[in-house]
């Protein structure tokens, strides 16, 4: 009887993702919108852009003026995601403006359209790389400490601990508004700020 060998099955290869750290500054458009309005339509893009892609987001942080973004994607570049999230956000916009027109026209006879909602040109955003190195340990849940005083370090934890709009409520242990893939080892932990 011949001895049979099983062979090693070829397994496949896993998918390799790239860290993207990135800084998008919110364009003029954000000034015919309430600042909360506008955050959440962009965590709703972000989310949009999460459900389907092989785009996972381990850290994030909406201002008034600029997206702070940490994340992985299965492409080297960031542009398809960015384009998908400018296209639900002019989506979600446009929704909004003619609702906005409608209401308008509803409660008064004369409205005129231009003196409403300017139209919204493209890019919503300017990209940036983000070179914070104390705010990417932040918002991704590492706990940062200097054996000194640094007041920039700790404006920004207290920044991130009061936002909102910001990934370290979902490395607290609580949910935000923004779907985050909590990076492997990061504990949920207590930012502390010293007064």
């Amino acid at each position: 009887m011949r001895k049979i060998e099983k062979k090693p099955e070829p397994c496949a290869p896993k998918k390799h993702f790239y860290s993207h750290k990135i800084e998008l500054k919110i364009g003029a458009w954000k000034k015919q919108f309430d600042f909360n309005y506008v955050n959440t339509i962009i965590a709703m893009a972000l989310n949009h852009c999460t459900k389907d892609n092989a785009f996972f987001i381990n850290g994030y942080l909406i201002t008034s003026n600029t997206l702070y973004l940490v994340a992985k994607t299965d492409k080297k570049a960031m542009d398809g995601i960015l384009y998908k999230m400018e296209q639900h956000l002019s989506l979600l916009i446009q929704i909004h403006s003619q609702k906005l027109k409608k209401k308008m026209y509803e409660t008064d006879d004369i409205v005129d359209d231009e003196t409403i909602l300017y139209p919204i040109y493209e890019p919503l955003f300017e990209l940036y790389p983000l070179k914070n190195n104390h705010l990417i340990q932040l918002i991704t849940g590492k706990k940062v400490a200097l054996p000194y005083f640094d007041r920039e370090l700790e404006r920004l934890k207290f920044m991130v601990k009061h936002h909102s709009f910001c990934s370290v409520i979902d490395y607290s242990g609580a949910l935000g508004p923004v779907d985050v893939t909590l990076l492997e080892g990061r504990t949920t932990h207590r930012i502390i700020v010293k007064k």
